[in-house]
């Protein structure tokens, strides 16, 4: 970290004053201008908020607000059930004039046609690119709603958004990032290439520690020994950290990121998001790195 009080301070007015209009897509601004939109995915559902146009229907609407946290969603959004298998009889009697959803992932969009028109868009494919694809997907999704000036003016602040990060972040103590989240008593996932945290941290400049291929989504299952062999990392632990009866362990308290006090806990953030939960985690992260 600099030593400098001065550059201290304008780093934490950056923190300070970042963002605010990348979440002109909330509840607040959206309307339902527009085909009637149902929604299967949430990282395409926080694409259309951010677009400023608000989905009549999304699979597991309660949960999203809790999960996705922003852009939120109306109360009046309908919940069609499971991301993974929605109640079709309701998706049906709702007649949406859209329905947007993951290639690859729940109802194949083949069958989705028969009840109407359906945008499949891929996300987390083999080609590991999630950041890439969410762009690409919102550039997508805002042409189909004729929201391409919103579109393209939301990628644009979302780049500058991420150099502005980047130039705070400049000048750190350069350590490797390990990103973690508490998967049981003594599990973690750990997010490497192919997720959405790791592109995140590439347009930061920040090193990844993890640099082990995971699952589709870019993350691996692990013991607490693969944190141990990442002495010389900072450790981002996504709430809730480690279960009381860890925390206090000698094997905990033992770890070199631990005991060096370079651990960071950060706010949940939806680790299978698009551009606005990049963005989220991208503004949660410098917070954290810039502001201990």
């Amino acid at each position: 970290m600099p030593s400098s009080a001065k550059h201290a301070l304008t780093r934490r007015q950056f923190v300070a004053a970042s963002l605010p209009a990348l979440f002109m897509g909330n509840a607040a601004f959206a309307s339902r201008q527009g085909p009637r939109l149902a929604v299967l995915d949430w990282a395409w559902a926080e694409t259309v908020l951010a677009l400023g146009v608000a989905p009549y229907a999304v699979a597991e609407a309660p949960l999203y607000n809790e999960r996705v946290v922003s852009p939120a969603l109306p109360a009046t959004t309908i919940d069609l059930g499971l991301r993974s298998w929605p109640n079709m009889e309701l998706l049906k009697s709702l007649h949406p004039g859209l329905i947007i959803t993951q290639a690859g992932y729940g109802v194949p969009a083949s069958r989705l046609e028969t009840i109407a028109p359906t945008m499949a868009l891929p996300l987390f494919t083999t080609d590991r690119t999630p950041l890439a694809l969410a762009e690409s997907g919102m550039s997508a999704i805002a042409e189909r709603l004729d929201r391409k000036a919103e579109g393209d003016a939301y990628i644009a602040r979302f780049d500058a958004t991420l150099s502005a990060m980047r130039d705070a972040l400049a000048g750190d103590d350069g350590r490797p990032v390990l990103i973690v989240k508490f998967a049981g008593e003594r599990l973690v996932d750990i997010y490497g290439r192919g997720s959405l945290f790791d592109d995140v941290l590439q347009r930061l400049g920040l090193e990844n520690a993890w640099q082990e291929t995971g699952n589709r989504w870019g993350f691996s299952t692990a013991g607490l020994d693969a944190v141990a062999r990442h002495r010389d990392a900072r450790l981002v632990i996504i709430e809730p950290g480690p279960p009381p009866g860890l925390a206090q362990s000698r094997l905990w308290n033992t770890l070199s990121p631990v005991s060096a006090g370079r651990v960071f806990t950060i706010p949940p953030t939806w680790v299978f998001g698009g551009l606005p939960s990049a963005l989220r985690f991208g503004r949660i992260l410098t917070e954290a790195l810039t502001t201990a």
